[in-house]
């Protein structure tokens, strides 16, 4: 007669405790927090994805959201916004970096000011932000940059590098994993030249032009920026190499779409720009609330859970667009 009751408030006792669980992965909200969003440039489609998941995540997290950015990729653009937000007195500033160093200093400044930074994207200066969530692994991307092009030229092919900016972080450790990983799989195929768009698709088909006129035996272009690869598929198609010359690169499915369906970009590697959106503000809720961890995991509602490793949060894995696929994805 008395089992039951026992088993009844073990029951209790164990609901109670899964209840407790779930409302201890959800963020305090109480109070509202000014959040800034600062990619690298105005205009670009991968970061207006970004912005659209921000937006949706910062109406949940009670954050008072602010995107904003240079018109043209421009470090000295970045750090005249984050000074504005330092006098303005934003609990957080979030940002994709044109240079990490010169950005630095007027961040570790708001550090010291008790505004938490997280990067994401392209990181800047370890001591100069309290969080980084990195896109992807770097060997990872550097292997699907790569393998999106090789199965479609010669194993000694020649190929180019379109990227953003000489100092962009992100795009220069993509550049040193995809070089690392074609010398152990395809040994015999080489880079002949490094070229930069500024993340602009407009300077980056001139510089599509002028790689393809300069390098008659170029059979891909990586572009592992989205402007670049809008700009060198541009150039493939302006200059009549469509099936000769194929690109890839880091562009969201919307910018690259037409140029899939015309085969001159096979397969292209990125992740969901909007879902990193919405990563990003709720690491910098938890990052406000002084309960996000250096080391360890947390939950990010819908999202799931990630770890951390001294600070750094690995978002996703290669996303790679193909024709076959590609229609699914609207961003």
């Amino acid at each position: 007669m008395t089992k039951q009751p026992l088993k009844s408030a073990a029951l209790i006792a164990t609901a109670a405790l899964c209840v407790g669980a779930a409302l201890a992965a959800a963020p305090d909200t109480t109070k509202r927090i000014k959040v800034a969003m600062v990619p690298k440039l105005l205009g670009l489609s991968v970061f207006k994805a970004n912005e659209k998941g921000a937006v949706a995540a910062a109406k949940d997290l009670n954050i008072d959201f602010l995107y904003t950015a240079p018109v043209t990729a421009s470090a000295q653009g970045q750090v005249e916004i984050f000074n504005s937000l330092i006098a303005r007195k934003y609990d957080v500033i979030t940002t994709t970096s044109n240079n990490p160093t010169q950005l630095a200093p007027a961040l570790r400044r708001a550090m010291k000011m008790g505004i938490k930074v997280v990067s994401y994207d392209s990181d800047v200066s370890a001591d100069a932000r309290d969080f980084f969530i990195q896109n992807t692994s770097y060997p990872e991307m550097g292997k699907a940059l790569v393998d999106s092009v090789a199965k479609y030229i010669a194993p000694d092919a020649e190929v180019a590098i379109l990227s953003s900016t000489p100092d962009a972080t992100i795009q220069n450790e993509w550049i040193k994993a995809l070089t690392a990983y074609m010398k152990t799989a395809y040994p015999k195929m080489k880079i002949v030249t490094t070229q930069y768009g500024y993340s602009n698709p407009t300077q980056s088909l001139t510089a599509g032009v002028n790689i393809l006129q300069a390098n008659k035996n170029v059979k891909a272009i990586i572009a592992p920026d989205g402007g670049a690869e809008v700009g060198a598929a541009a150039a493939v198609e302006k200059l009549g190499l469509t099936g000769k010359v194929f690109v890839t690169g880091c562009s969201d499915p919307d910018s690259i779409r037409a140029y899939v369906k015309k085969d001159i970009i096979k397969a292209s590697p990125l992740w969901d720009e909007v879902k990193e959106g919405q990563l990003v503000m709720h690491v910098a809720r938890l990052a406000a609330n002084n309960t996000m961890p250096k080391n360890g995991s947390f939950e990010a509602g819908t999202l799931g859970k990630f770890d951390v490793k001294d600070g750094v949060i690995v978002f996703s894995k290669p996303l790679v667009f193909t024709k076959e696929n590609i229609d699914q994805y609207q961003f």
